[in-house]
């Protein structure tokens, strides 16, 4: 999912009216709040997280009156690992007044990366992506990982419960999953812009997601290399298994595609050999199932049509007892690979 930058530039995000600076600081601090470590290193209200005074008898900054003395307190805490709870709670106080510069948003941000509050990172990179619009917060945006584990329940019992779904192929109970309000605040938290990249791990699974108002993705990876993959956008949803292993899907695989109405109407199942589909395939489509064979480098051996192929087309399957076939458009003989791309299955990168 990448960014039109045509469509984001020219809206005008420098005019924040006074009535969306308050909507916005309400929900960045009481958001990253609730959501965050225990720790105490949150976006809280500065007087909760920190003593009536900091070391060395220096007033906390909400009983600081000007941003000099604000930016003068910060100075003194300046690259001190032990004061990063105090320091995140200056650049909180000069962003609840509205006083935050450029730079300021980008270092609070790291600041709540060194306390491992993603979220509140996450959150405070769009705020600067949505003031300052450009590549770099765009990429910091769509690098940035959260990372959730079993140990937090509300996102254990999502990826249960999307476990259950893409192995029973259950495209209604995966739609129902992914579009429920406690997925929206668990795996899609945020703007409708970009997509918000999760990272789970817990009882022998990895589950990556990706997650937009727009389209969900998953990839569930259990320990013994079962893998399990699924994809809803408002065009449709497919649902995928297969075996990963040594970076590359190698064994069989099944991939289910649904359109819009949440129906079937087409189903590969194939061998994968280092992402390439080798040997037997078989397709449903519209209910009718075809076969085909495949070389070891995912080459069909089907007898071509000439029609076919006057017309630029490979046939790579035909149809079980009967006439029909399949065929790919745009593609020779030589050219045509069919590979896990093909069945709707992407090349994955496992996150660290």
């Amino acid at each position: 999912m990448k960014i039109d930058f045509s469509t984001v530039t020219g809206i005008g995000y420098k005019l924040l009216y006074s009535s969306v600076a308050v909507i916005l600081i309400v929900n960045l601090l009481t958001g990253c709040a609730g959501s965050g470590n225990e720790d105490g290193l949150s976006a809280k209200d500065p007087a909760e997280a920190l003593d009536t005074q900091l070391p060395g008898g220096q007033p906390i900054p909400a009983q600081m009156e000007t941003e000099e003395q604000l930016r003068e307190g910060l100075a003194a805490l300046q690259d001190k690992p032990e004061t990063l709870a105090e320091r995140i709670g200056f650049y909180e106080e000069l962003l609840a007044r509205d006083l935050c510069r450029e730079e300021d948003y980008l270092e609070l941000a790291e600041l709540y990366a060194g306390a491992g509050d993603g979220e509140a990172q996450r959150r405070m990179l769009w705020w600067a992506f949505r003031l300052y619009p450009g590549e770099e917060y765009a990429r910091k945006l769509q690098e940035l990982i959260l990372r959730r584990s079993s140990d937090e329940k509300p996102a254990e019992a999502l990826v249960t419960a999307l476990q259950q779904a893409l192995a029973g192929q259950d495209e209604a109970a995966f739609r129902t999953v992914v579009q429920g309000e406690d997925w929206r605040e668990t795996f899609q938290e945020a703007p409708e812009i970009y997509a918000t990249s999760t990272l789970y791990t817990g009882g022998g699974l990895t589950a990556q997601v990706v997650s937009d108002s727009y389209e969900t993705e998953v990839f569930l990876l259990s320990a013994d290399g079962a893998c399990l993959y699924g994809r809803l956008n408002d065009a449709g949803s497919l649902i995928g298994s297969a075996v990963y292993g040594d970076g590359a899907y190698n064994g069989d695989a099944e991939v289910c595609w649904f359109d819009g109405e949440g129906s079937l109407y087409k189903k590969y199942q194939a061998s994968l050999r280092n992402d390439v589909c080798v040997d037997e395939l078989s397709v449903e489509y519209e209910g009718v199932t075809y076969k085909g064979t495949l070389g070891e480098d995912g080459s069909t051996k089907e007898e071509q049509q000439e029609k076919v192929t006057l017309a630029g087309g490979v046939v790579y399957a035909y149809q079980e007892g009967g006439s029909g076939y399949l065929y790919q458009e745009d593609a020779t003989k030589d050219s045509f690979r069919m590979d896990c791309e093909s069945l709707g299955l992407p090349r994955i990168e496992i996150w660290e």
